[in-house]
């Protein structure tokens, strides 16, 4: 039976980010993705900030698909305003198939072994090691001290290390994006339109993919999507109203969690990261940023716990308060917001984005523009004190 100290399940940048971190640490670490290929298909609409990447990755230019400068805003009847970013806060439309397929190798080039089609099916667990039977081109199993979870949204690893993961539908959106090519767009800017004529309880987004193309999609609150009007209902009668003369060159279709962190991300040899920690802002559904937070925090506590020879909870916990003093309070602080936007009707869209529109685009922000749309929500405004204030 192989052995490893470390085994990640997922390679997304999260798991790439861990792995690399444990293996440039002088630990033997495996790296497994189900998928055959790394990065593909793409699950995202593939926005990132840019201090995200400066933080964790560095830039390469063979990722960047367009540089964001600001957002325009629109309600579904049209009124619109503009938001044009600060230097810390602009950021990019990226190709994730190859972000994500360069972070897996600068993990193996680190010394992380990599293998791609192989599953994590079941894990029993000894009193100083685990046991991970996987299924691939053949099936065997491999002994590890330590497992990182990062198998995302619909994951079963955590439940098998007996943490419930379980989403609420009223936690999970329903998205479709469709890359759209022969498109009339604004290249350095992203569109974000509100209104649940359009995308019931999620929003619609444009991001600029370059030179006449764009990922458009939509989300659509589990609670409110049905058979006959579901994601798809909704994103083609947007796109065929909007883009007359379009290609669609690719269709991303997956669930986006819109929830709390989990409780408990940490166990005794076992922590969990990204996506599979439910770590995606339930605001707006972005997650590669945290993905790549949580990863970096995951692989520098097993490095400590490999190092002092202690992988129990009480030592990984270092983790899950290092996540819940950061992007953590942050993703509870925006589930609070989820919670009350997705209330508005269409009207309150329309008059929120009315009123934003009279702000210069230079001054205006995400916690202006929260704070508006929340004037009357004293709960809400004093969370956003807290945040933003």
């Amino acid at each position: 039976m192989e052995k490893y100290d470390v085994v990640v399940i997922g390679a997304g940048p999260a798991g790439s980010v861990a792995s690399k971190i444990i293996a440039e640490g002088g630990y033997k670490v495996l790296l497994l993705e189900k998928r055959q290929e790394i990065g593909r298909p793409v699950r995202c609409a593939e926005g990132v900030s840019k201090k995200w990447l400066d933080k964790y990755t560095g830039i390469k230019d063979r990722w960047i698909s367009s540089e964001i400068q600001g957002a325009l805003l629109k309600s579904w009847s049209g009124q619109k305003a503009l938001m044009e970013y600060k230097q810390v806060d602009k950021g990019f439309i990226i190709d994730r198939a190859v972000f994500d397929f360069d972070l897996a190798r600068e993990s193996a080039n680190s010394g992380t072994v990599v293998r791609t089609k192989n599953s994590a099916v079941d894990i029993k667990k000894f009193d100083d090691h685990y046991e991970i039977f996987i299924k691939g081109l053949k099936n065997y199993k491999v002994k590890t001290k330590l497992i990182v979870a990062a198998d995302g949204i619909e994951g079963k690893i955590p439940s098998l290390l007996g943490i419930n993961n379980q989403l609420k539908p009223n936690d999970v959106e329903y998205c479709l994006n469709y890359q759209l090519d022969n498109v009339d767009i604004k290249n350095n800017y992203i569109e974000m339109i509100g209104g649940n004529t359009l995308a019931p309880g999620g929003y619609v987004w444009i991001f600029p993919k370059g030179e006449r193309s764009a990922n458009v999609g939509l989300g659509v609150l589990a609670t409110r999507s049905t058979k006959d009007k579901n994601a798809k209902y909704y994103l083609d009668k947007f796109v065929e109203k909007r883009f007359k003369n379009k290609s669609i060159t690719k269709v991303v279709a997956g669930a986006v969690t819109v929830s709390k962190p989990l409780k408990k991300m940490v166990g005794d040899g076992f922590m969990i990261v990204g996506d599979s920690a439910r770590l995606t802002n339930p605001l707006t559904g972005a997650g590669i940023g945290n993905a790549l937070e949580s990863g970096f925090l995951a692989g520098k506590r097993a490095v400590e716990a490999l190092d002092n020879s202690d992988i129990s909870e009480k030592f990984l916990k270092e983790y899950q308060k290092n996540i819940m003093n950061g992007i953590g309070k942050t993703s509870k602080y925006f589930y609070k917001i989820k919670e009350a936007f997705v209330k508005f009707d269409d009207k309150e869209i329309d008059n929120m984005i009315k009123m934003l529109s009279e702000i210069k685009p230079d001054d205006l922000n995400l916690g202006k523009l929260l704070k508006i749309a929340f004037k009357n929500n004293k709960e809400i405004i004093s969370l956003l004190k807290k945040m933003f204030f």
